[in-house]
């Protein structure tokens, strides 16, 4: 890690870009017109254009093009029906990481000017791009699709940006105008929220695994509630860093919500995709993180009057609360109006009825099943004597006794009832059952029959 955390103070100097210029000469207040010079016309057009215009973003194709021996690059971009002339100065040429060449489509970054020799406007190029798919465009295609795929892009997963965060966390290079314009933001709209700068590359060999670990340490800290990722515009190349996998899958993994301000706002990296929010630009995303003191104050003194204004809120519900009380009121006396009648129509219904009335004639029904109850039960047993004196009349007929009564017996040994004469054998005892009396005998001689 290239630096240790340190905290900024937000109450630099902060310079005012109005005050740059300020001519009272100019002034058109007078009742009489202020002639100014053609040179002054040029430097009233350019802070103009300054004001109106300050960045710019394009496509172009290079038309004519000419490297200067003092290395500065001079060029006309046209499309198909315009053609404009541009100029990219040597600090910014050094930084192409690609050769320009003629018939070449490029995406260009940068502010319009007037040369004020020749009062011709210019664009003034701080960054240029190829705009073909390259192989580093390629790969960032398919890093994109296998992330996406799993899931790192999802919008369902990005967290909202607290409104006013105890502290925030910035990842960047303390060298620049990032951190410079980051400052002046946070100056400007919230001086009070302590900042921490994790200083680190952000472009080149090891500027990835830097600025992921300064993520992690962030999201680890608990020092602070948001996090910003940095860093100026330039082409594909420069910002390489913040496509690296282990950058995104940092930002994804942070425990704090994640603002991506990478580069402009053409730029895109897949910082941006797996952060909680994107910003078009390292100063929008100080703006996105901190809401504006002012609005702040302004919006406490407009509750303050809204609050101190009781004809205005607090009359309103008293009233409301009025109109409540009748209304429960009038409910009350309908419900128990309802109540009143339904309880007089059930007394009407009762007196209908008449229960006296109702209970003899249940008596009077429940006299007549019982006689009818014991009609039914007399015919029953009636019946049931009848089959009971015949079906004795039956048993009696065919009773042995009666058998007996004819002059026939019954003869019984110790194994039972004898009924054929060859199971006796001689001298075995008998008994005779006899209708009256038993006689004891003892078997003489067995005859068969026929015998």
């Amino acid at each position: 890690m290239s630096g240790l955390c340190a905290t900024f103070n937000t109450a630099a100097v902060v310079i005012d870009a109005a005050a740059w210029y300020d001519d009272s000469s100019m002034s058109l207040a007078h009742s009489e017109p202020a002639f100014i010079s053609v040179s002054e016309v040029v430097q009233v057009l350019q802070i103009v254009l300054d004001r109106a215009i300050p960045q710019l973003a394009f496509v172009a194709e290079i038309s004519e093009l000419t490297r200067a021996a003092s290395g500065h690059l001079y060029l006309s971009l046209k499309d198909e029906r315009s053609q404009v002339s541009a100029v990219m100065w040597k600090g910014s040429v050094r930084t192409l990481g690609f050769v320009p060449e003629r018939g070449m489509s490029v995406h260009c970054f940068g502010k319009p000017a007037i040369y004020a020799a020749n009062g011709r406007l210019q664009i003034v190029l701080s960054h240029m791009a190829p705009a073909g798919e390259g192989a580093l465009q390629k790969k960032f295609l398919e890093l994109k699709a296998r992330l996406e795929k799993e899931g790192l892009f999802s919008p369902e997963r990005k967290r909202p940006l607290p409104y006013l965060p105890r502290a925030i966390g910035i990842v960047t290079s303390k060298t620049g105008a990032v951190i410079h314009d980051m400052m002046v933001k946070f100056r400007e709209r919230m001086p009070q929220i302590p900042l921490y700068l994790m200083n680190v590359r952000v472009q080149g060999e090891g500027a990835a695994q830097e600025i992921a670990a300064a993520v992690e340490y962030f999201s680890q800290s608990e020092l602070v509630d948001v996090v910003i990722v940095a860093r100026g515009g330039g082409s594909l190349e420069d910002l390489w860093a913040f496509n690296e996998e282990v950058v995104v899958r940092a930002i994804f993994s942070s425990r704090v919500p994640v603002i991506s301000g990478v580069g402009h706002e053409v730029d895109v990296t897949l910082a941006d995709f797996a952060a909680d929010a994107r910003a078009p630009t390292p100063t929008a995303a100080a703006e996105m993180a901190v809401p504006h003191r002012g609005e702040l104050l302004r919006r406490l003194d407009q509750l303050g009057e809204r609050l101190g204004n009781t004809d205005r809120w607090f009359l309103p519900l008293v009233q409301r609360l009025d109109e409540m009380e009748l209304s429960l009121k009038r409910r009350m006396v309908s419900r128990m109006e309802t109540v009143r009648m339904m309880f007089e129509s059930r007394i009407l219904l009762l007196e209908k009825i008449r229960p006296v009335a109702l209970l003899e004639r249940h008596h009077l029904r429940l006299d007549m099943i019982q006689q009818r109850f014991g009609s039914a039960m007399q015919r029953v047993l009636e019946a049931g004597t009848s089959r009971l004196s015949t079906g004795a009349a039956k048993l009696e007929g065919v009773s042995p006794r009666r058998i007996l009564d004819r002059g026939f017996s019954i003869v019984e040994n110790e194994r039972g009832i004898v009924r054929d004469a060859t199971e006796l054998r001689s001298g075995e005892k008998l008994m005779l059952r006899l209708a009256r009396g038993r006689v004891k005998s003892t078997v003489d001689t067995v005859m068969k029959d026929g015998e």
